[in-house]
């Protein structure tokens, strides 16, 4: 009998083990300013959408190092002659979105793949860069655009995306509610083996 429960508390053990997530190394914090992510995007736009939606649970995670700065092209004039002027710069077509630029070192039409860990890494990397630049933030002061920037929430409130803020942050993570949940099956087995033990 107790080697019946000892295999099936190891079976147990092996299947609720806690998984290892796989996450992105985040860089050491330094003084570095944060790195802007620049989106272009449509309220009407598929992909737009799955951009937001993929972020909106991410984002929070990486706000010591990069922050979304969004701007809605299809209902602002001077928003879409920004997003034209960088598309130009940049070599994108024009008039297309998902836009998303990352210092003078990243551009990306669209989204679909692993679109969403590559824009992490080299925003990421772009915190690490010495030389980051902001093209968006030249352009826009160069060619004197008046275009109106929203935040990440902004962008998901238009597209009907609920993001997690920093209110709704869970205080407890889900590798403590894995410990915890392992936890209390193993003591409730050992309490099984000490009970089958008084018979």
């Amino acid at each position: 009998m107790k080697k019946y429960i000892l295999t099936l508390i190891a079976a147990l053990s092996i299947f609720l083990m806690p998984t290892v997530s796989a996450k992105v190394d985040l860089p050491e914090k330094t003084d570095h300013e944060k790195v802007k992510v620049y989106l272009f995007y449509s309220s009407t736009c598929g992909n737009c959408h799955n951009l937001l939606k993929y972020f909106s649970s991410k984002y929070l995670d990486y706000t010591d190092y990069f922050e979304f700065v969004t701007y809605q092209v299809d209902n602002n004039q001077d928003n879409s002659k920004l997003s034209a002027a960088v598309a130009e710069k940049t070599g994108e077509d024009q008039g297309y979105v998902p836009l998303v630029i990352i210092g003078n070192t990243y551009h990306n039409l669209g989204f679909g793949g692993d679109a969403g860990e590559e824009i992490t890494k080299a925003a990421l990397d772009a915190y690490q860069d010495d030389n980051y630049t902001d093209i968006v933030a030249e352009i826009k002061k160069d060619k004197k655009i008046d275009a109106k920037e929203t935040t990440f929430v902004d962008a998901c409130d238009v597209s009907g995306i609920k993001c997690k803020t920093a209110d709704s942050k869970s205080g407890i993570s889900d590798g403590a509610v894995i410990g915890i949940i392992f936890g209390v099956i193993v003591l409730g087995f050992g309490g099984l083996v000490v009970l089958s033990r008084k018979k």
